[in-house]
């Protein structure tokens, strides 16, 4: 077992290092993505239980950037829980799950396509963060363009 303890082997001169440079949000848009990190827990207040996942984005300019989200799975709140469950749908549907699941590893490292937004805080006390609010079944692009359609030719008329 490794030992915790409260003093350091070495001092830290907290006059001489730098702080952590401040995150910029990631701008409102679709990014390749694949879930890292999938578990369940509690809500904050004890309401119902969410699904919380962490998201790596795996290509482009904001590679490696990471976003989280939380999607309710059971809620006191009928409507709530609906939605939540509906997010939690999209999710497994773009991962390629069918059936029934009980265990979010299967969800881990598999590409989506996720959308991020910009959640703006009304009160001003925190700053404003990103946020999931949609993810899609991912498909390659073509001649490197954007996600691939159905490959369907819509000008035929039948």
């Amino acid at each position: 077992m490794v030992e915790r303890s409260t003093v350091l082997e070495e001092a830290f001169d907290v006059d001489s290092e730098e702080g952590s440079p401040e995150i910029s949000l990631l701008p409102a848009g679709k990014y390749p993505a694949e879930i890292e990190d999938a578990q369940v827990g509690p809500t904050k207040n004890g309401s119902g239980q969410a699904v919380n996942l962490k998201w790596r984005i795996v290509d482009g300019e904001y590679e490696n950037r990471v976003v989280f989200q939380s999607i309710l799975i059971t809620h006191t709140s009928e409507e709530a829980q609906r939605i939540g469950r509906g997010m939690f749908k999209d999710v497994c549907f773009s991962c390629g799950l069918t059936g029934k699941i009980t265990d979010l590893e299967v969800l881990k490292f598999k590409k989506c396509l996720i959308r991020v937004g910009i959640e703006k805080n009304k009160s001003g006390e925190y700053p404003d963060k990103n946020r999931v609010t949609r993810v899609d079944p991912y498909s390659a692009p073509v001649n490197g363009g954007g996600p691939a359609g159905t490959g369907l030719n819509d000008k035929i008329p039948f």
